[in-house]
């Protein structure tokens, strides 16, 4: 099988995915009406509300039209999959405007500091990993895994009122406490990168020393060969259990991360639209906004395909 071929099937079992989730979300969605439907009926129905069998009637009716519960269950899960497809994911309450133009904007608002965030992250764990591995039990191997200890032990809210206390958000141009003006897109980005540094070296080092204890490295020095290019040898061979690791690491952190930094600094982006929609009872928002962090999540899984089979071919022809 060739890399496009790969590619291809890996693409359609994203895909598959997307819809599996959305499945998933359907169905509990379906079981949460039903359970409110009865909570409902059953209020109406007990001593304390006394209400007539014309008023348990009236609500059923009511109840039944507002959500389109008279039509068959895989007609209403076909227009499910007919909206998903089509971005028409209904109203929102909260904001009082299409759910997808609420999210639309939102979502560029969140990568707009987490991708720089990783990329920080990652452009300066994986060196520091692979620096310290080849200095094993040495300074800088130490300071590394000091330092690690220290931002794994530092929660992300803290790490935000560390900075705070240095600058303060632009707000108007001034900044407050006669601090330094720095932009809240930019302490985010910066938070990210300190969250999910520590986690980036510890891999690299991990990664790499396991490496480094082989055959063909013992050979390679034997040969004689340069620092730079044993170091190219060895992280060519730690490069997919790093992204394997990576990968996973920053998926899971990054989840978390987003509805803390968003809740805390003035950022209006995907976490703090799905925190509103909580508050507020939007559950249509609440839903898709849900949604839109799963696809983001399986897109992230699907470039960890891509990277398996470019750094290791025998992936893309199993």
């Amino acid at each position: 099988m060739s890399y496009v071929s790969y590619l291809l099937r890996r693409f359609a079992f994203a895909v598959l995915s997307v819809y599996a989730a959305a499945t998933a979300m359907f169905a509990f969605i379906v079981l949460q009406i039903r359970f409110i439907f009865r909570q409902q009926l059953a209020f109406l129905r007990s001593p304390w509300a006394k209400a007539t069998e014309q008023e348990v009637e009236r609500f059923r009716q009511s109840f039944v039209a507002q959500r389109g519960l008279d039509e068959p269950l895989y007609e209403r899960y076909l227009h499910y999959l007919v909206d998903l497809t089509t971005l028409e994911w209904g109203q929102s309450v909260a904001y009082g405007e299409p759910v997808a133009a609420v999210l639309d904007g939102r979502v560029v608002t969140t990568l707009e500091y987490v991708l720089p965030g990783v990329v920080i992250a990652i452009a300066l764990g994986v060196p520091l990993g692979v620096l310290a591995a080849f200095e094993k039990d040495g300074a800088v191997d130490w300071s590394a895994r000091l330092s690690t200890y220290a931002l794994l032990g530092v929660p992300v809210f803290m790490v935000i009122t560390y900075v705070l206390a240095v600058v303060s958000p632009a707000r108007g141009g001034q900044s407050a406490a006669g601090g330094l003006s720095v932009h809240p897109q930019v302490i985010a980005a910066f938070t990210v990168a300190v969250s999910l540094l520590a986690g980036q070296l510890r891999f690299s080092r991990s990664a790499v020393l396991d490496q480094t204890g082989r055959e063909f490295v013992k050979m390679l020095r034997a040969k004689g060969i340069s620092r730079l290019t044993l170091v190219r040898h060895v992280l060519r061979n730690a490069a997919l259990p790093i992204v394997s690791l990576s990968l996973t690491e920053l998926l899971a952190v990054l989840v978390l991360n987003i509805y803390v930094i968003e809740e805390i600094l003035p950022i209006d982006g995907l976490a703090r639209a799905s925190l509103v929609a909580v508050d507020q009872g939007d559950m249509s928002l609440v839903t898709w906004s849900t949604l839109v962090i799963v696809f983001l999540g399986i897109a992230g899984s699907f470039l960890q395909d891509v990277l398996y089979g470019y750094l290791d071919p025998q992936v893309s022809v199993e």
